[in-house]
Parts: C-alpha cells; structure tokens; sequence
C-alpha cells in the first residue's frame, strides 16, 4: 500500500459519495470501478482518486450511456489520465443533451400547436418527434473512439468488389489544386487523407474537424508524421469556427445523416465556403446492405441496424432537395460497388460497430445460433452477396 496515500474501505467511500454500497460493488462486479488496494484483512480500499472516476462513470450514466458504454470509455484515452479533458468531455456531451433536449421540446409544441389549430391530425408530426428522441445513441456514439469505425471500414476494405476503394475514389472527385483551403467535417480517423497522401498537392491547406476529440486524437496517430501536413479542430459542423469566405472546398463523408440540425449545418458550409467554392457530401441509398438487413430479419426480427434510418434523413433519394435550399449546380455521383462476404467475424464486428441494438441482442446462445445461421448461408452459396448504394452530392455555390 502506498505511502501518505489516504485509503477508504467502500463503505465509508460509498458515504463520502452519497451512494449505496450496493452501487459501489455492482460497479466494482462490472469492471467500471475497481479498489485501488486491499487491507490486511483482505478488504477494498479506495483512495481520492476514485472520486473522479466514480464522477464519470455517474455524469456518463446521467447523460445516457450504458454502463457497457462508459466502460469502453473509460477505458479508452479520452478519460485516461486528464482529469480537464475528462471534465471538458463531459461538459461538451452535456451540452449536445441540451440541444437535443431543445429539438424534443420544440418538436412537441410543434405537434401540440397542430392539436390546437388544425382539425385534422397530421401523423408526420409524431414521427418526427420519435426520429428526433431516436438521434441521441448517434451522437452520443459519436464520442467513442474509432474502433467502431474501423470495424465498418474493415468490412468494405475486405470484401468489396471494387478494389479502386472509395477513398480514391472520393478523392478523385475533388479535384484538388495547389494552394487549396480544404475543410473536412466529421473526419473520423482520417482515412480519407492517409489513402491518398501522396496526391495531394503542394500548399494545399486542409484542415481535419470532428466533434469528437477522441477522433481527432485517432486520426492524428492514423496520420502519423503526416499529421503536421494538417490541421485539426474539434468542431461541430452545426457551428463551424471559421470565418465567413475561408474555404474553397468543404466535404462531409458519411456523416450528414448524423447531424440533428441539418439546414443549420448547410448554412454555416454555405457562409465558410468561398465564392464560387464546393460541398461534396456522401451518404448512402435506401438499398444500401439491404440484404444484410433481411438476413437480419429472417434470423430475428428484432435486430436493428441503422442504415435505412439513416437514408431516410439524409440519402441519395432524398439529399438534393436538403442542399438545393442553400446551393446550386447539385450532381449526384454514384459508386458501383457491392460485398462478397465469406468469413463470419467481419460480418459480427460490423454489427457491433453500428448504432442498432446488435451489441444487446447478440449475445450467448444469440450469438452462437447467428454465426450458426450465417454458416449455413455461406456454405450454400460459398460466400454472401450484399449490395451497396453509396454516392455522393457535388453542389457549387454560387454568391
């Protein structure tokens, strides 16, 4: 036992916190706090320091996340070691509650003026308030680290048909010349920059944004000594800190769907892009893993995966209308692209990795009966077919 150090049996640590013991050792059982020594007499003993993860694992129940969830996070770099991060973190997740919370209650009164004025109901108005309750596991997923990412970027890097990869391709859409000012929002583990590291051109400044500092820091060790090619922000793309005029290209790969205030968002990429500059956003179709999401439904019907979800707020069908309210010259670029799956554990890890329920019902016997399902499948067929429906909008803006 360490020296000048103060130590606390769970009881009196428990009384000092203001909870119940039973807390402290269901938190001790689940792995999330554990004593920092043990007495003579073979009791827990924790010290001052427990205070402040006893601190997060609390504000992180509060705001929402599951204790399988705060356990990863805890776990994870963004509240290691850095007692200011750590609360930094928190305040920011506090405060996309807030917003959230602000877009709930004013879809409500919206629905309840409707009560009061019209005579006939309109049904949209209740769906639109679940959607809005729904998007809160999206952003708060959003401050876990990369791995779920890499976990869905390992499926398409594994099993695609196209091997051209949709990051050169993505890049080679842009069009990129010297002296550039490039924004990136949402840039998740900066994939998109190490796959084609090589092209890009001289002077160009591009600057990586996410929301979470825990994807930045990913893409800063992603990017390795590449890194001090960029700069990086943590950044909502709902309130984006530039300054009107700063870009010539703007790109949001992937992440539109994510965003609660999406008019909000093309707003503020309409007042930081340049005259005459560009907005490519991708995102994908309502067919998109379409027949991973019928297998999901032929071996329980309870599994869900977000991507059709995710289509329907922002998809191929339906994204130009979004974007012709602040720009121009809208094109749809299509990627031709499809899966081949033959090995089960990419399939299950990319299940994992998405904002559905997988995690919860995957699990045990659950789990054992799925790999036993998908076998089957594979060894009909030698391998597993999945389509893909991903492209991206090229808008210009005119001023």
């Amino acid at each position: 036992m360490e020296k000048d150090k103060v130590f606390y049996t769970a009881g009196i640590f428990a009384k000092k916190a203001g909870i119940t013991l039973k807390t402290i050792h269901h938190y001790h059982k689940e792995g999330l706090l554990c004593p920092s020594s043990y007495n003579e007499a073979g009791y827990r003993l924790y010290s001052d320091e427990d205070f402040q993860i006893l601190q997060n694992i609390l504000t992180l129940k509060f705001i929402g996340f599951s204790l399988e969830e705060i356990k990863e996070l805890i776990k994870s770099d963004h509240l290691k070691n850095d007692v200011r991060e750590s609360l930094n973190l928190q305040m920011e997740i506090i405060d996309e509650k807030i917003n959230h919370l602000v877009l709930v209650k004013k879809a409500i009164n919206e629905a309840e003026l409707m009560m009061d004025t019209e005579s006939t109901l309109d049904w949209t108005k209740f769906t639109n308030i679940i959607k809005i309750i729904n998007t809160e596991k999206i952003w708060l997923n959003q401050y876990m680290n990369s791995a779920n990412l890499s976990a869905r970027i390992s499926l398409h890097d594994l099993f695609s048909t196209n091997k051209y990869g949709w990051h050169k391709w993505f890049y080679d859409q842009l069009g990129l010349c010297e002296g550039m000012k490039v924004l990136e929002l949402g840039c998740g583990n900066a994939s998109l920059w190490l796959r084609n590291i090589d092209r890009i051109p001289k002077n160009c400044k591009i600057t990586l944004t996410d929301i979470s500092e825990g994807m930045l820091k990913d893409a800063r060790q992603n990017l390795g000594d590449y890194s001090k090619k960029f700069n990086f922000n943590q950044a909502d793309a709902q309130n984006i800190p530039y300054e009107d005029n700063s870009f010539d290209v703007v790109i949001a790969d992937h992440i539109f769907y994510h965003i609660s205030n999406k008019q909000k968002a093309l707003s503020e990429i309409k007042r930081v892009l340049k005259p005459k500059g560009y907005l490519y956003l991708s995102t994908i179709g309502k067919n998109h893993l379409i027949e991973l999401r019928e297998l999901l439904k032929e071996f329980k019907s309870n599994i869900v995966i977000a991507q059709s979800d995710f289509s329907e707020d922002f998809g191929l069908e339906n994204g130009a209308s979004q974007i012709s309210n602040y720009f121009d010259g809208i094109e749809l670029l299509m990627y031709d692209d499809s899966l081949i799956v033959s090995e089960i554990e990419p399939i299950i890890n990319y299940l994992y990795s998405t904002t559905g329920n997988s995690k919860e019902v995957l699990v045990g016997e659950n789990l054992k009966n799925f790999k036993k399902f998908i076998e089957s499948k594979m060894k009909a067929k030698g391998s597993i077919f999945i389509s893909k429906e991903t492209g991206l909008f090229k808008a210009f803006l005119k001023k």
